[in-house]
């Protein structure tokens, strides 16, 4: 997958003939946007990505990790959608929002103004104190790609410690300890919870199955080990004690970017950019938004990429909309959503309201919900 440095011109507002939409992240909220980007340009809209690099999928990332997928299946070159089009790619990052002058300032040092603007910029891990290069955060999702090589590469047996037990911290310690098994790799994992279960938002009988499955497959779960700093190779717990580590990872919870609350915009207690029912913020009519990053006004809902998805092709609409001049429209979530965590060993965890199991059925149907997402999205 190819990337490329990109040398930032913003042209001064009288040289600037049509309206521009921006999209700052490539996420999944924008790929549908992305890939009809000719839409855009066939109606006289400019439109221009910034993104400091190419999609990686969320649904795959923990099986490239555990060495189910390659890499390279994990990621769609979405600077590539939008220059076939005739849009721009701007490989950069967003450093400041300036909703009051429509201006967006980036890394490089530019300022780009839009007409209208979309944030899918998803969400990022607090680095713990004293963290070194062997402590792995979980966000970007480049990053598990680099721990599996990491892990293919040591010698001797290695312990892996995962400070986080919500689903992703589940998924990596079952997807290491599958992938060393793969590799035949000798060594420990362990799961580090800040309460007493895995999972401590689920049901009681769904954490239950989660933490009997880990143990089984040779996973520590260690309770009321909330991670409070990193000297050297070991992790400080809050409460007293250490655990030393080669490889660490940190997926002590997400949250959004900084740059959203410091916007001026309306975020809630977590930063969080807030929404309509138009995915347009409550604070700037011209500033839209999806996925992690967002949150709706009347009905704040999980941070699950099924709901990112399903922004997405009301999200494209309704910046062409706002562009244009037309009615926008209104966004529906879903009342439940399936969701079905990998397990690295060819089976999946599955929960759909009140129901739930464990299953290599619910591994192929997750496997093949995910291919057939980014089928839709390779580029010939």
């Amino acid at each position: 997958m190819r990337t490329r440095a990109v040398t930032v011109t913003v042209q001064p507002d009288e040289c600037r003939a049509m309206q521009r939409a921006v999209l700052v992240g490539a996420g999944h909220a924008h790929l549908y946007t992305l890939k009809r980007a000719e839409q855009f340009v066939r109606r006289g809209f400019e439109i221009v990505l910034v993104a400091p690099d190419v999609f990686w999928y969320s649904g795959l990332a923990t099986g490239v990790l555990g060495g189910i997928y390659e890499p390279a299946l994990d990621r769609v070159d979405t600077g590539r959608w939008i220059e076939r089009a005739g849009g721009r790619w701007l490989q950069d990052s967003a450093t400041a929002l300036d909703p009051a002058d429509h201006c967006v300032e980036l890394a490089s040092g530019g300022r780009l103004r839009y007409d209208v603007l979309s944030l899918d910029v998803g969400s990022e891990v607090a680095s713990i104190p004293g963290s070194g290069e062997r402590v792995v955060n979980i966000k970007p999702l480049a990053n598990l790609a680099r721990l599996r090589g990491a892990i293919e590469g040591a010698t001797g047996p290695i312990r892996v410690v995962v400070a986080g037990a919500g689903p992703s911290g589940c998924e990596i310690a079952a997807n290491v300890r599958a992938l060393m098994g793969r590799r035949g790799l000798r060594g420990e994992v362990t799961l580090l919870c800040a309460g007493a279960e895995p999972l401590p938002h689920a049901r009681a009988t769904v954490r239950a199955k989660l933490a009997a499955f880990l143990r089984g497959v040779g996973v520590e779960i260690r309770a009321h080990a909330p991670v409070a700093s990193v000297a050297g190779n070991r992790l400080l717990i809050r409460n007293g004690g250490e655990i030393p580590f080669d490889f660490a990872v940190n997926a002590t919870g997400l949250e959004p970017p900084p740059i959203l609350r410091r916007s001026g915009m309306p975020v809630d207690t977590e930063g969080a950019l807030v929404v309509n029912h138009f995915l347009q913020s409550t604070g700037s009519e011209s500033v839209f938004g999806g996925g992690d990053c967002v949150t709706m006004q009347r009905r704040p809902l999980d941070k699950v990429g099924v709901y990112a998805i399903r922004q997405a092709p009301v999200l494209f609409r309704n910046l062409i909309a706002f562009l244009a001049g037309k009615p926008l429209t209104t966004f529906r979530p879903q009342k439940r959503y399936l969701l079905i965590l990998n397990l690295g060993d060819g089976s999946g965890l599955a929960t759909w309201g009140g129901w739930h199991w464990r299953s290599r059925w619910a591994f192929r149907w997750k496997n093949h919900l995910d291919r057939r997402f980014l089928a839709k999205y390779r580029i010939a």
